[in-house]
């Protein structure tokens, strides 16, 4: 019946999962440092200036970062099961450790390219 949906595997359901969240990140970091930024220079960041910084650059982040980060994600994991076809302990402490250190790298990459934009926006 067509409005029945065959159940995903394990694996799908999770892939799907993981992609729900890759914007999340990097959106957080960007209005992090919009607010620092807006908590120290109120009268530099009103106006037209926090609209494009907060709704544009959002939304260009979230989408960016997303796309990015999810490409690093399935990258690694691939990666992980040509080097460690079996899952044990030591290949999940592994994957958290390369996915901490993704986050680590993304978050520091788009903090710098908020305070570009900060910049620039004068």
């Amino acid at each position: 019946m067509p409005w029945r949906t065959t159940p995903q595997p394990p694996s799908a359901r999770q892939a799907a999962s993981q992609a729900d969240i890759v914007g999340v990140w990097p959106s957080a970091v960007w209005i992090l440092v919009g607010t620092v930024f807006y908590l120290e220079n109120p009268q530099a960041f009103a106006g037209w200036k926090g609209a494009l910084y907060f709704v544009a650059g959002t939304a260009v982040v979230a989408l960016g970062g997303g796309i990015v980060s999810l490409g690093l994600r399935r990258g690694v994991a691939n990666m992980l099961r040509e080097v460690f076809p079996r899952r044990d302990r030591f290949t999940d402490l592994v994957s958290w450790l390369l996915r901490v250190m993704l986050g680590a790298a993304e978050g520091l990459l788009v903090a710098l390219f908020a305070r570009w934009t900060l910049e620039v926006l004068g």
